[in-house]
């Protein structure tokens, strides 16, 4: 870790939260791994309560994929957001993030559909990416019976998942015609390269290292082809001009935060309304720290409002 970091008592208590985390005596490590981000869950506090909360499978040919929709009330034809969880595409779930978007619902007014994509290794690139596009497709057909407006939709996501909403998004608009009215991508991995000043800043952490995100990368894309994937990173993507208004979180501390801030740049760049917020002293994963991290319930409200905003 960078010794001249200046973390907040909210930002250490947390770390330390986390080093308590008991790490599970396993021989897979992948496994090991997606149980001690379980442990992450009550960082988020209380899980608010909402008028609807249901499980529900997508059909695709590969298998049901899970979704969860929350909903703030009864009202009809309200807009929705999909979104993905991080986890480095290997771990994470809808139970890892579900605090944070209860919290989302009650403050936008919009339906959530968190959608339970596949991960790495046993499904690699682009697996998840498929089950989030397929998810997107049966929420825009279904629209009527879910009850939300089909022309009011957005995608987001954080960390990996902020990676697939970026592909899934541009997808939607290039491939899929389908509408989407805005996009937001927390800490949002975006490029596979691993070569960012930040990841040079910060590659012992907080929170992340360089070592793990290279584990990551070779569990997600073993292919080296795969790897310089525009859908795997979307920093290589080139037809972006379609992309709406779109908000990026960085965190201050964050090895994610140079190519979270290349990829804003490189939508400014294409003529994209872009918000580009950085939150000072911030760690990696804040966002689903509320409970802890006072920013974490900052970064909450910004992304409601600006979801109400657009949609």
């Amino acid at each position: 870790m960078n010794d001249q970091l200046i973390l907040s008592p909210e930002v250490l208590a947390a770390l330390e939260f986390i080093q308590a985390i008991p790490v599970p005596d396993m021989e897979d490590a992948v496994i090991a791994g997606r149980k001690f981000y379980e442990g992450f869950i009550p960082m988020a506090g209380a899980p608010e309560t909402l008028f609807h909360v249901e499980d529900r499978q997508v059909p695709t040919a590969e298998g049901d994929v899970r979704i969860r929709i929350y909903r703030p009330s009864n009202e009809p034809m309200l807009p929705a957001v999909l979104y993905f969880h991080g986890g480095w595409f290997n771990a994470g779930s809808l139970e890892t993030h579900d605090r944070p978007v209860r919290a989302l619902t009650k403050l936008s007014n919009a339906v959530w559909i968190a959608v339970d994509y596949r991960l790495a290794p046993e499904y690699p690139f682009p697996h998840g990416l498929n089950d989030c596009c397929l998810a997107l497709k049966w929420v825009s057909e279904q629209a009527a019976e879910l009850g939300i407006d089909a022309s009011r939709i957005a995608i987001a996501g954080d960390s990996a998942g902020g990676a697939l909403a970026a592909t899934v998004t541009r997808r939607a608009l290039t491939t899929m015609d389908i509408n989407i009215c805005c996009q937001v991508l927390i800490y949002p991995v975006t490029d596979s390269s691993l070569r960012s000043p930040s990841w040079k800043e910060f590659a012992n952490g907080p929170n992340l290292t360089l070592a793990g995100a290279k584990i990551a990368w070779d569990l997600y894309t073993p292919s080296p082809a795969d790897r310089n994937h525009p859908d795997a990173a979307p920093i290589l993507a080139d037809v972006l001009a379609t992309v709406p208004p779109t908000l990026i979180i960085t965190a201050q501390y964050d090895p994610l935060r140079d190519e979270a801030v290349a990829y804003a740049q490189q939508l400014q760049a294409a003529g994209v309304e872009v918000t580009l917020t950085a939150y000072a002293g911030m760690i990696h994963g804040f966002f689903q720290m509320g409970g802890m991290i006072s920013s974490g319930k900052r970064a909450i409200a910004a992304v409601a409002d600006f979801i109400r905003l657009y949609l």
